[in-house]
């Protein structure tokens, strides 16, 4: 989410009738494992940016002629200035209070906002001169401390070396963690047997954790060239489906190369996956990222190769027949329609092979996300996925004909501060910028192959605490 929004990654684990109902859909368990490592990313970034938000405050709407006809009155260029940010207008708020402190450079309240607009354009040399000036002069104690507060943050900022630690814990529940057929019925060899025991629909809930440790160095370059690197760990412990406990490990390192025209950064990614507390499977492969920024549009264009090696397990003695290669390229945009406000989508493309080629398929993907944020430091997140797989030749133990899948996924999160809630009152300092987030998921499989439709309905809460050294 450090990137933006909450992303749906499929890795092609259905495994075949002969294995047990609740191991069947583990394509589907770690293509969550996937969204959620980067969802709770997103969640702590997302939160962060909500809470430098401030509420925008009711103003007189004033026009730049309004301004030009006026130059010297204070009061107007200052309402003018925080209209300018409130819309998301830095450069334009910058000048207005430029005018206002060549009139009356005492004004320690209007100094200090001009070094905040400075800070949020990146102008952190500016912003220091700005905010260093009022260090020595009299001024209210709670002006004071938000000056050094954010003479804290740009050095901070201009620090080459930046680590941070992300740690997330949640409860959650599925009402049908094992993704049993809508149909209460299973193919074998094309004929339909009615399900039992329990490979009928199973609710479940449970415990989660997701520990992220971020590393960023700056190369010494003028155009910002930063070396990269990132730790994830995952684990999603199930109350009764024990089967289809999830833990893995997952690292990348990069570069991101910044110029005028694009932004370009390759990364070496990792992972060591454990389904049932068993070596389930390993990845290893490279992302390329390209992306530009047009003002309030971004674009991006995102190229993965995965080595997939899956190993043998006790629910399962053929896994490594879904060992290959997986590529995928992913292009898209996101667009700020209000400063507080932004939508995306992207649309892509799969290929899975696969040592059977009843494991091997092609992806189509269509995503869109909208990110909110409220005020008060809080946020609302929406994704919504829709995905085709084609499969490249029929599993005949199941049914003689080529399966398709079609995936409709929906989801949204709602988070803000502890702060907001009246707990917050009560806690002691370091859990203040605790984060809680609720979600929500709706995932709906159609297939031509009855296996493999079903409906799940997942609720989950988090709390997530972000420390940046």
């Amino acid at each position: 989410m450090k990137r933006t929004a909450r992303f749906l990654i499929s890795l092609g684990l259905a495994l075949c009738f002969v294995v047990p109902a609740h191991a069947q859909e583990t394509k589907r368990d770690l293509g969550v494992l996937e969204d959620q490592r980067r969802s709770e990313r997103r969640i702590g970034m997302t939160a962060a940016k909500a809470e430098e938000k401030k509420e925008a405050e009711t103003l007189k709407r004033l026009t730049y002629e309004e301004v030009l006809r006026q130059p010297d009155n204070i009061t107007l260029n200052y309402e003018y200035a925080r209209q300018q940010i409130a819309k998301g207008n830095l450069l334009e708020a910058s000048t207005a209070l430029e005018r206002i402190l060549l009139i009356n450079p005492d004004l320690h309240q209007v100094r200090l906002l001009y070094g905040v607009v400075l800070y949020r354009l990146d102008n952190l040399t500016e912003a220091k001169q700005a905010l260093e000036t009022l260090e020595p002069l009299e001024m209210p104690q709670d002006v004071r401390e938000e000056v050094r507060a954010y003479l804290k943050l740009i050095r901070k900022r201009k620090r080459r070396t930046h680590l941070a630690v992300q740690e997330t814990i949640g409860y959650g529940a599925n009402t049908n963690r094992n993704a049993s057929p809508a149909s209460k019925q299973r193919l074998f060899m094309d004929t339909a047997l009615p399900l039992t025991g329990t490979d009928l629909k199973r609710s479940d809930a449970h415990l989660l954790n997701v520990t992220t440790v971020d590393l960023s160095q700056d190369l010494g370059f003028q155009a910002g060239h930063e070396l990269i690197g990132s730790f994830t760990y995952y684990l999603q412990e199930q109350q009764h489906v024990n089967s289809l406990d999830l833990q893995s490990f997952d690292y990348y390192v990069g570069t991101r190369l910044k110029s005028r025209y694009v932004n370009f950064t390759p990364i070496f990614r990792a992972s060591n996956v454990f389904l049932s507390s068993e070596n389930f499977l390993r990845t290893q492969g490279g992302h390329f990222l390209f992306d530009r920024n047009f003002g309030k549009l971004d674009l991006f264009l995102n190229t993965r190769v995965e080595r997939q090696d899956f190993m043998p397990i006790s629910e399962n003695g053929t896994n490594r027949d879904r060992k290959g290669v997986r590529t995928e390229i992913e292009s898209g945009a996101t667009y700020m329609v209000w400063r507080n406000m932004r939508l995306g989508g992207s649309l892509g493309y799969a290929h899975k092979s696969a040592k059977q080629e009843y494991n091997a398929y092609d992806t189509f993907f269509l995503k869109t996300n909208h990110t909110w944020l409220l005020g008060r430091g809080q946020f609302l997140t929406n994704g919504l996925t829709y995905e085709k797989d084609v499969y490249s030749k029929p599993d005949t133990a199941i049914a003689g004909r080529i399966r398709k899948d079609n995936f409709l996924i929906y989801q949204a999160t709602y988070g803000a501060p502890l702060t907001f809630f009246q707990v917050g009152k009560f806690l002691p300092g370091p859990m203040k910028d605790i984060t809680a987030s609720f979600s929500y998921e709706c995932f709906r499989s159609l297939s031509n192959i009855t296996n493999y439709t079903y409906t799940n309905h997942e609720f989950q809460g988090m709390l997530t605490k972000r420390l940046e050294f």
